[in-house]
């Protein structure tokens, strides 16, 4: 009887410590999804400017959104939610820096379903999904302002 205490109370122990370690992990992931966040926006200046660059933000969330554009105007781009969890899909916006202002900030976002539990931490999908929107975020701002270089020119 004595063994069977102690034995859970290891149990307890070690469940206690690897929970810990599960939201220690979470928080420097979810660390360093905010930077790509931050990342992932770029200024445009000038109707010129700012029109081709929310064409390639199209481009990029085309390519990399795992479910097709389903709404894009000239200030929202937003894909399809997709059916089954650990899929990214995206969504960017385009915000004028002012009233009449012809500067402006383009801004993407990744999601994806089953990246975080009822409980606002990590769901089962989460090291998948933080992985592939963190790439995904980091290289939206090389793709969009590099120079275009033809049909086969792809910076991302």
């Amino acid at each position: 009887m004595k063994k069977r205490a102690i034995y859970a109370i290891l149990l307890a122990a070690l469940c206690a410590c690897a929970s810990e370690e599960r939201w220690n992990r979470f928080e420097q992931t979810e660390s360093a999804l905010m930077q790509a966040r931050e990342f992932a926006s770029v200024d445009c200046s000038g109707t010129y400017e700012c029109t081709q660059r929310w064409e390639r933000t199209r481009q990029y969330v085309a390519r990399y959104s795992a479910t097709r554009i389903y709404r894009a105007d000239q200030s929202e781009i937003e894909t399809g939610r997709p059916l089954e969890a650990g899929v990214v899909y995206l969504w960017a916006t385009r915000t004028p820096a002012g009233p009449g202002s012809e500067r402006a900030r383009i801004r993407l976002k990744g999601m994806c379903k089953g990246m975080y539990g009822m409980d606002g931490g990590p769901g089962l999908l989460y090291a998948q999904c933080a992985a592939q929107i963190r790439s995904i975020e980091t290289n939206f701002r090389g793709f969009v302002v590099a120079p275009v270089a033809g049909p086969a020119g792809d910076a991302g």
